[in-house]
């Protein structure tokens, strides 16, 4: 992957740049790819309701909307409450659009929010289109990340992975506001061993319906952990709890994965979205402390430095995930492009590799093969 060996290759759509090392092609494997259904469209209407107030406030510090019967661009933060109790979001009638876009109520003005590419004409993301993409850029398999705003994803994930074999890898879904009941250990261990799934992710947004009581180090979760440890899977895990102080959010849970590696080192663990939240990371860094953590044996990081800053080829990023190459070993990391999302607001999904495998010269080609596809291949047994 070295600089020398670049050139220009006419594929009959596009020039592409293209290597002419004589060592075979590394396997590009995708960190944080999506699939998914129609965004609240479950029959199941406990379902799709707390979909819908996940994506609410999920979206509370956007800044950027439209008033739908005249597309005036509207900057505040309407979406905003002054709590970090979800039950006291507003009621606005908030729903789902079409065209990446949600739509909501105020005072009888509906507005607009893209919170998704335009691409996204019926907010859903076939594994048909998501193969299309990827064999566009050249990703040889994605590893497909869930969340309740999605709904119910472990049938799904089932069903796409054996449509497509060798394609996706899922990660399992639990409902984490309800992680120390029987049946979440139950569910983990028929997403795995019934639907084919090869991880958990488990996100901390959840705990909002909980009051924020809930701790990842919850002893009251072991049963949850020790499923996982008997399964050989790794967990995947989602920090970011959009309170309105997020660095105090992600410090605290930064705080418990660090507690809770002391009593699972077995398990393997990836802190997904690029470790620090978007939102934050250009006031705080990258936080010793999660350099730390990430240090520990079978702790990983995915790497989404295309989501921190605005312009390709994200130069900006280098010194910061240099300095994470050289504390904690190329052998952490993986990369992730949040597709589809990524493709409508950062950049191309093939960009998204490219300023890793053209950009980044301090990275040497061993260490780009294994961030981009080894390390992943690696966890989960691939040849």
């Amino acid at each position: 992957m070295s600089s020398e060996k670049k050139h220009m290759n006419w594929t009959g759509g596009s020039w592409q740049l293209t290597e002419t090392s004589s060592e075979t092609k590394s396997t590009i494997i995708d960190a944080h790819s999506h699939v998914y259904r129609r965004f609240a469209s479950s029959p199941n209407k406990e379902e799709s309701k707390r979909c819908l107030m996940f994506w609410q406030n999920h979206l509370r510090d956007f800044t950027k909307f439209w008033r739908k019967d005249d597309a005036t661009l509207v900057e505040e933060e309407l979406l905003d409450y002054p709590s970090d109790n979800i039950y006291e979001m507003p009621d606005i009638n908030f729903r789902m659009g079409s065209y990446g876009q949600a739509e909501f109520t105020i005072d009888g003005v509906d507005y607009v929010a893209q919170f998704y590419p335009p691409n996204l004409e019926n907010l859903e993301a076939t594994p048909e289109r998501m193969i299309a993409e990827m064999n566009v850029a050249g990703v040889d398999m994605g590893i497909l990340q869930t969340d309740h705003v999605y709904g119910d994803t472990n049938e799904y994930f089932r069903d796409c992975s054996r449509k497509f074999p060798g394609r996706f890898i899922g990660l399992a879904q639990v409902r984490e506001w309800e992680a120390d009941q029987e049946r979440e250990a139950a569910r983990l261990k028929e997403s795995v061993l019934e639907y084919g799934n090869r991880g958990l992710y488990f996100s901390v947004e959840p705990f909002a319906l909980n009051h924020w009581t809930d701790h990842i180090d919850d002893a009251r979760f072991e049963p949850l952990w020790s499923m996982a440890r008997q399964l050989e899977i790794p967990v995947w895990w989602y920090l970011d709890a959009r309170w309105q102080d997020r660095t105090a959010g992600f410090l605290q849970r930064i705080d418990e994965l660090e507690r809770w590696t002391d009593e699972h080192p077995d398990i393997p663990s990836v802190i997904t979205h690029g470790i620090v939240p978007a939102a934050v990371i250009h006031d705080i860094g990258m936080p010793d402390k999660a350099v730390s953590l990430l240090k520990r044996p079978n702790t990983y990081a995915e790497i989404l430095f295309q989501a921190k800053w605005p312009d390709y080829p994200f130069v900006e990023c280098h010194d910061m995930f240099k300095h994470l190459r050289d504390e904690v070993g190329a052998e952490s990391l993986m990369w992730g492009s949040d597709m589809p999302f990524s493709s409508g607001f950062w950049c191309t999904y093939r960009q998204a590799i490219d300023y890793i495998r053209v950009h980044c010269d301090f990275l040497s080609d061993g260490e780009k093969s294994m961030i981009l596809g080894g390390n992943a291949a690696r966890m989960f047994g691939i040849d």
